[in-house]
């Protein structure tokens, strides 16, 4: 047998114990119903279980059966009790294929779903994390039915994994403190994001994320999931009222990091509230107008016009002569390199420019 048909076989209403009792001392429903002054078809439901014992009923019952009222009365929360616990059981068990197209074993390393291999005690981690009622919930949320959420995922392959992901973010920017949006602070923080990049300190990531966060914008960092094949993300979460960039680590480069920070970043010094960007589906049809326009921002972020130019005029290039333009630039020179190898592609075998790069690599998922 199962927990649930164990629990449903073991359930019992506080009608049966009222039938037990007056079974002891030889009276009928009939009389008792007499002395609780119900009908006998209302003491019937009592018994059967399908009407509670009330304060009322509890009180009578302690005058006629010369059992306490609080006997009665906890009888009855004990049942409801339980009664509770088997409708969610119940409910859980009906969410089982649900489950099933989920990443589990992602999930249960991130420490979001219990470690277990029973459906319905998934079921119950994947309802809390998502903070759905139900899987038709999660349906309308993520396959574009909610008037309240517009990420439409049913046209893509593995809309689960991807939800995951999304919902990832929305967890790991609640722990951040972030000031009101400022789009003018943010604008004026450009300067202080490049020079971010092109420091590379130990903390880059917390000093980049602590910066946007003093201008009302939420940067998380969120490890890549299979199957989800996302470089970053941007929407407006909180009742539109605060910008979130979601990054993830799925090409590991660093110049495809900031390529993806500064294009997600564009979205949001750009265009409207209610636009949500999903960098990396190809089933998900870009808006082109906006997505090109965040392109050039990004590439003018990496590299200005006259920079590239400049850089571009050499055709020979090596180790000595990137860090040359690294320096003078203040442009880290793994994102020199991406750029020159972009051109030329023959230099992505050259390994003394690969030893150049910068791997980008979330190792940790703060929740």
């Amino acid at each position: 047998m199962t927990d649930l048909q164990i629990k449903k076989s073991l359930l019992s209403c506080p009608g049966d114990s009222i039938q037990e009792h007056i079974d002891h001392i030889s009276m009928s429903q009939a009389e008792l119903a007499g002395r609780l002054g119900r009908s006998i078809p209302k003491l019937n439901e009592l018994i059967k279980g399908k009407a509670p014992i009330t304060k009322e009923t509890a009180t009578k019952l302690e005058y006629v059966l010369d059992v306490p009222a609080s006997f009665w009365l906890n009888l009855e929360r004990t049942y409801q009790d339980e009664l509770l616990e088997i409708e969610q059981m119940d409910h859980l068990e009906q969410c089982q294929e649900w489950v099933s197209s989920f990443p589990l074993a992602k999930m249960k390393s991130f420490g979001l779903l219990p470690d277990t291999r029973k459906k319905p005690e998934l079921a119950d981690g994947l309802l809390k994390f998502f903070r759905v009622a139900s899987p038709t919930q999660w349906y309308n949320i993520y396959n574009g039915s909610s008037l309240a959420f517009k990420i439409e995922l049913r046209h893509t392959a593995e809309p689960q994994a991807i939800s995951v992901w999304l919902r990832l973010g929305e967890l790991q920017a609640e722990k951040i403190k972030v000031v009101a949006f400022d789009k003018k602070a943010l604008s004026n923080c450009l300067e202080q994001i490049q020079d971010i990049a092109y420091n590379h300190s130990d903390t880059w990531l917390e000093e980049l994320q602590t910066l946007c966060a003093s201008c009302g914008v939420a940067l998380v960092y969120t490890p890549c999931i299979a199957k989800a094949p996302i470089y970053g993300a941007t929407r407006w979460i909180k009742n539109n009222s605060l910008p979130l960039i979601q990054m993830t680590d799925r090409k590991k480069d660093y110049n495809a990091f900031w390529f993806t920070f500064y294009h997600e970043l564009a979205h949001i010094l750009k265009h409207g509230k209610k636009d949500i960007f999903i960098d990396g589906l190809e089933s998900i049809k870009p808006d082109k107008e906006k997505e090109d326009e965040a392109d050039a921002f990004s590439a003018r972020m990496l590299l200005s016009e006259k920079e590239r130019n400049e850089l571009f005029k050499y055709h020979n290039f090596n180790e000595e002569l990137i860090l040359e333009l690294s320096k003078k630039f203040k442009k880290h020179p793994g994102i020199i390199v991406a750029q020159v190898q972009r051109q030329y592609n023959h230099l992505y075998k050259n390994i003394r420019l690969n030893s150049l790069k910068t791997k980008v690599e979330f190792t940790e998922l703060s929740i």
